[in-house]
This record gives structure tokens, C-alpha cells and sequence, in this order.
């Protein structure tokens, strides 16, 4: 069974034949006062979809950066074997046009020799000050925190500074 964890003392157990979403364990919390939303997954085959659905869930445009990165760091507590976490910004043409991305991913096996990529990209405008900002994190670059690491890099500097045009949240198999 999935456990969806809902502080302070409340949980749910689901079986994998009951159909209720993140998105409605999260509804539940509405109900319950000064109650802030975790989610406990124990992965098994197929369960990355729920890890991308609590992102979804709990990432919208109406947030800060730092709460974004907060859920992405809360998200990474549930656990996977042989994962890494990437930041990584820089002006791509992704789409057909430049825009400046701040990425975070977190990469793990796909158990047939390739990863899963779970990643959120906030997106801005091109301008003067991120044109050549550019730089690949990877978690294991440093023995400090993670997401402590990134928040003292230039890209973060910027991101957190300015307004992002929008927010795509997927995942990606290599």
C-alpha cells in the first residue's frame, strides 16, 4: 500500500486498487487547520508518476522560487536508489525560442541501463543578465547540501530576482 502522510497525525493508507489522486489527498488537508501537505511514497515499479503528480500538486506559478525548491527538496526525501540531483540554467532554444531555464532534476535508473529524469523548468525571459548565465550542478559535486549548494549560484541569484514567465513540470527517460 501507498501511505500518504497528512501532518500533524493524520494518515490515509491506499491500496494500489483505490483511485484517489495526490491531488486529493491534498483536498483532504483543506479540511484539516494549520496543516501543510507531505506525502511518504514507497516507490515500486511504475510509482514515478506519483512522485511527478506531487509536484504538480503542490508547484504553480503563484509560488516563490524558494517555495518551489522547498517541494522539489521535499519530494527528493522519498527515497531511490542511485539517484542524483542536477541544477542546471542557461538560455536554450527548447521550443523555438530562447529562454533562460532554471532546472531541477532528479535523475535515477529506469532499471534498463538508462535514467528517469524528474524535472521541474521555471522559465524566463532572455535578457542581458541570464544571456550568459550557464552552469550544471550535480549533487555529488559537493559534500554540502544540495539545495543549500545551488541557492549560493548565480542562476539561483538571478532566478529568485525576477519574474518567470512559466513552469513545466514532467519527466523525461534518457
Amino acid at each position: 500500500a501507498n501511505i500518504i502522510s497528512l501532518k500533524p497525525q493524520v494518515s490515509i493508507s491506499l491500496s494500489r486498487s483505490e483511485n484517489i489522486t495526490l491531488c486529493e489527498a491534498q483536498n483532504i488537508t483543506k479540511t484539516l487547520p494549520l496543516c501543510r501537505f507531505y506525502a511518504i511514497i514507497h516507490l515500486k515499479d511504475g510509482d514515478e508518476m506519483e512522485l511527478l503528480e506531487y509536484l504538480k500538486c503542490n508547484i504553480s506559478t503563484n509560488i516563490s522560487l524558494d517555495e518551489i525548491i522547498n517541494t522539489f527538496e521535499e519530494m527528493c526525501k522519498t527515497p531511490i536508489e542511485e539517484d542524483l540531483l542536477l541544477n542546471e540554467y542557461g538560455v536554450y532554444d527548447f521550443t523555438g525560442e530562447d529562454l533562460f531555464y532554471y532546472d531541477l532534476v532528479r535523475q535515477y535508473p529506469d532499471g534498463e541501463d538508462e535514467y528517469f529524469q524528474l524535472r521541474v523548468s521555471i522559465m524566463f525571459s532572455p535578457d542581458e543578465k541570464n544571456r550568459f548565465l550557464q552552469d550544471t550542478l550535480w549533487s555529488d559535486d559537493s559534500d554540502k547540501n544540495f539545495f543549500d549548494y545551488i541557492k549560493k549560484s548565480d542562476g539561483y541569484a538571478y532566478a529568485k530576482a525576477h519574474e518567470f514567465k512559466s513552469i513545466d513540470i514532467r519527466i523525461d527517460q534518457t
